[in-house]
């Protein structure tokens, strides 16, 4: 399901937040969120100035979140009496929902949950830690206290290492959690992200996972890592375009480009094969890549090509060997539609790729024993990540093509 957007607005004066509310009216967004913490005006215009923005604001939903410095806000929301205002603005109605820090406290969380339940206000169980993030277990922990404390929405924002790699793992961690949750508690809505440089996919891919909502900039941005809206909403249009692709996965010489040529031929869908275009794209051969880029980039040069589907006619997708060794990509391949896992010996793959000199990852290992023991180590993401498996062996490529039609049109109703 794709996720709704949502987008701050940061004014310091009554006059500008009401002209930016104006603005963002037309906009192709969900949600937006009243940033009371950048507000300069009396305590007791909240009320009312919140009822203008929701009137202005009619059809899309209103946030209005209140953070002091320690939870990522500014200075001057400091000033604020936050328990009193925020059990003042869930107790009016005037906002769709209220943001609430639980790490507070169980008993002022409890408190301004109360008081929403009375008025059919919606609470925003949040947690930020703006220095690490924590692990999978601790964040899995923090969402379901909010649960229990009665948010009707969990929220859970961290920070990743300045470490590209290590800032990337950090971000999986967080998506994890998310998909932890969302498993133990499907009903419970989520907004989970991963913020600054190193967290910038988890803004994009985090629906895939299970977060509901995300944020986006329409010019001032209200947390590091923020995109631009007109961006997301472009990714978002591209991921979530209902497209109905093939996607052919499996270990090299498993047979996905023969495959994917007779595909071609029986249903007229085009061909894209993921290796050829990163290797024309590149200007060079996928080993010189790995050897002198090496495999971390070659791998996200795949993970950034497949957004690129959503825009293209449905197509049968050959996809390099290790594809569907990021969780992350077989969830956008998902997303796309259906995910064919292509089987074989090792025996059968070893006949197939022995002539070949553009298998980095077999250099100097061109045997059968090697071949086993790296498919074996791949084959449960396989398995995990297909929606169809089809075997290869002794059978010829119109057979394995008929099956696979027959297979994804029995799920799709499109072939």
């Amino acid at each position: 399901m794709r996720p709704k957007i949502c987008i701050p607005i940061t004014g310091i004066t009554r006059d500008g937040i009401i002209e930016r509310a104006h603005g963002f009216a037309a906009m192709k967004t969900d949600m937006v969120e009243w940033r009371l913490d950048y507000f300069a005006g009396y305590e007791k215009e909240v009320v009312s100035v919140a009822k203008e923005l929701k009137q202005i604001l009619a059809e899309k939903e209103l946030a209005v979140t209140l953070r002091t410095v320690q939870e990522g806000g500014e200075e001057n929301g400091g000033r604020f009496d936050y328990c009193a205002l925020l059990t003042e603005l869930s107790e009016s109605g005037a906002a769709d929902y209220v943001d609430v820090e639980i790490r507070r406290g169980a008993e002022t969380a409890a408190g301004i949950i109360r008081a929403a339940k009375h008025s059919g206000t919606k609470v925003i169980g949040s947690f930020h830690d703006f220095e690490k993030t924590p692990s999978q277990a601790e964040i899995v922990a923090i969402l379901t206290e909010a649960m229990k404390l009665g948010a009707d929405v969990g929220k859970a924002a961290c920070m990743p290492s300045d470490d590209r790699e290590r800032g990337r793992r950090d971000m999986m961690r967080l998506l994890a959690a998310t998909d932890e949750m969302k498993q133990k508690y499907p009903d419970f809505p989520l907004i989970t992200m991963s913020m600054g440089e190193n967290g910038k996919d988890s803004r994009k891919y985090g629906g895939l996972y299970g977060s509901s909502v995300s944020f986006a900039s329409a010019g001032n941005a209200s947390a590091p890592g923020q995109i631009p809206l007109d961006q997301l909403n472009e990714v978002f249009d591209l991921i979530y375009s209902g497209k109905k692709h093939i996607s052919l996965i499996g270990f090299m010489g498993t047979g996905k480009s023969t495959v994917s040529r007779e595909l071609h031929r029986i249903t007229g869908m085009p061909e894209a094969d993921t290796d050829a275009e990163i290797v024309e794209r590149e200007g060079c051969s996928i080993a010189q890549i790995f050897e002198e880029k090496g495999e971390s980039y070659f791998r996200q040069l795949e993970t950034d090509l497949i957004d690129e589907f959503g825009a293209r006619s449905p197509a049968i997708i050959s996809c390099g060997g290790g594809m569907a060794m990021r969780d992350l990509n077989v969830r956008k391949l998902r997303a796309l539609g259906e995910v064919v896992l292509l089987t074989a010996m090792p025996e059968t793959v070893f006949d197939r790729v022995k002539d070949s000199t553009n298998r980095p990852l077999l250099n100097g290992n061109m045997n059968v024993p090697y071949i086993r023991e790296l498919m074996e180590k791949r084959r449960p993401f396989y398995e995990a990540a297909a929606t169809v498996s089809v075997a290869t062996d002794g059978r010829s490529v119109r057979e394995i093509a008929e099956e696979i039609v027959q297979k994804c049109g029995a799920k799709t109703g499109c072939l």
